[in-house]
């Protein structure tokens, strides 16, 4: 089920003791971008459907070191917490396969090493 996909995110940032931003989710990728499914990323949400072989799908979570609750900053596209805690949100791209799941926005073995050292 698609709500499993927040519970094992939700898991992970409690067992490391980070908050979920709950207002903002993945969605399905279909003949539009942002399509059906909606897909919560924190612990025990009520997101309906079930992963289909074919289902191609976002996750994006916001993992913070607070609370989840968050606001959107007066230039309609800025987001922060509510408390002012650090926070990152990253972005996968799912395929659904007969083997499983395949992670398009995944690195590759030949990709650049995009780290440096300040």
């Amino acid at each position: 089920m698609y709500r499993h996909c927040g519970n094992e995110i939700g898991k992970h940032a409690k067992k490391c003791g980070l908050g979920v931003v709950r207002s903002y989710t993945g969605h399905g990728v279909g003949q539009y971008f942002h399509c059906a499914p909606t897909i919560p990323h924190y612990a025990k949400n009520k997101a309906k459907g079930f992963m289909k072989v074919g289902h191609i799908f976002t996750i994006e979570p916001m993992i913070n070191q607070g609370g989840w609750e968050d606001v959107t900053w007066p230039d309609d596209w800025t987001s922060a917490t509510i408390d002012g805690t650090r926070s990152a949100q990253f972005e996968h791209t799912l395929l659904i396969t007969e083997e499983g799941c395949e992670v398009l926005t995944a690195r590759l073995e030949d990709s650049p090493d995009l780290c440096f050292k300040i």
